[in-house]
């Protein structure tokens, strides 16, 4: 049913959160590649039990291990990007790469798949093993780098509470409603679609959300916050509802390109413009202001799915759809008439 594999889907989030709240200052006490090759160790074993076994509850336990690799080599990733660059711009260096790789890889892997799945239908399709290999010589070659940090006598503290400044939470709301439609195209679009097979198609569209916001994210940063913002808002509904019918009519290229549309607003525009205002008005507690913006966003990826998809299985995708398009619409406007207060 489409509450279940929801909750699948979701299992990543259950597994990615902990860590980067809980677990956030792990690399600062024991250093950079311990935490990388952990993060990497995980990725590699969630395939490879796929692979040996492709079974839904085998997937719930592999998404959660996703999670958790996804979750430590975030942060530490990240770090040592910024050590290694070095410099006064190492560190904006450092979080852009970490934004476009990260989007990209999230959307690759489901573009990969869905061309394995469109050559041929299989629980094991060939982008498992694809995916496997390098990710088994990334392993490697961290373990061949150099540590970039010598754990600081006394460590400092390994739980880091996320914050959440003052003035920030229409961006930090924003995010979850954003991020939700994402979630919906991942857990949702796939059964939508499947009657009429299409439903392999749903990796492209994924890697659409994706890729097309890694290619407005450059506008989005020339824009003030609350600008950036506001465009999102403008831009989220049209995506959806082009996903909404796309899905119920079994029109592909409305929803591809509803999937484009919402990833400028998703990946783009909000998802920036929200991370810029969240990381000034973090001041000297950004690291912890950030994780807040992104436990938000996350959140809302992963619950939506889950409530959308147990409603889809009692009255039915499309109208599930629409009741979540009438709490967004309502989500949008409140939030951008205090947008507009507040800037």
């Amino acid at each position: 049913g489409n509450g279940l594999t929801a909750v699948a889907f979701a299992a990543y989030i259950a597994g990615m959160v902990p860590m980067l709240v809980l677990f956030g200052g792990l690399s600062d006490r024991i250093g950079r590649k311990p935490v990388l090759g952990a993060g990497l160790g995980c990725a590699a074993a969630a395939t490879l039990l796929m692979l040996l076994r492709p079974h839904i509850e085998t997937l719930f336990f592999a998404r959660i291990l996703q999670g958790v690799g996804v979750g430590l080599s975030l942060s530490a990733g990240t770090a040592y990007l910024a050590e290694t660059l070095g410099g006064t711009t190492g560190a904006a260096r450092a979080a852009r790469t970490g934004a476009v790789t990260t989007s990209l890889g999230f959307g690759g892997g489901a573009l990969l798949t869905s061309i394995a799945l469109l050559w041929g239908a299989s629980l094991r399709p060939l982008s498992m093993p694809l995916v496997l290999i390098p990710t088994v010589c990334c392993l490697v070659c961290v373990a061949l780098l150099p540590e970039t940090i010598t754990p600081a006598v006394p460590p400092p503290p390994l739980v880091r509470r996320p914050a959440f400044p003052a003035g920030t939470w229409v961006y930090s709301l924003s995010i979850c409603a954003a991020w939700a439609v994402t979630g919906l195209v991942i857990a949702i679009m796939p059964a939508a679609l499947n009657p009429y097979g299409l439903a392999a198609w749903s990796g492209v569209a994924l890697f659409l959300v994706n890729g097309t916001g890694v290619l407005f994210q450059p506008i989005a940063q020339r824009l003030p916050p609350a600008q950036s913002l506001m465009v999102g808002f403008c831009l989220l509904p049209v995506g959806f509802v082009l996903l909404v019918i796309g899905g119920a009519r079994g029109a592909l290229p409305l929803v591809l390109l509803g999937a484009s549309v919402s990833g400028a607003a998703c990946y783009g525009f909000t998802y920036l413009g929200g991370l810029a205002a969240v990381s000034v008005a973090g001041g000297t507690a950004r690291a912890r202001a950030v994780a807040g913006y992104f436990l938000c966003a996350y959140l809302g990826l992963g619950i939506p799915s889950i409530l959308v998809g147990y409603l889809a299985d009692r009255i039915g995708i499309v109208r599930a759809l629409l009741v979540f398009g009438a709490v967004l619409g309502a989500a949008i406007v409140g939030l951008a008439s205090r947008l507009r207060i507040t800037k």
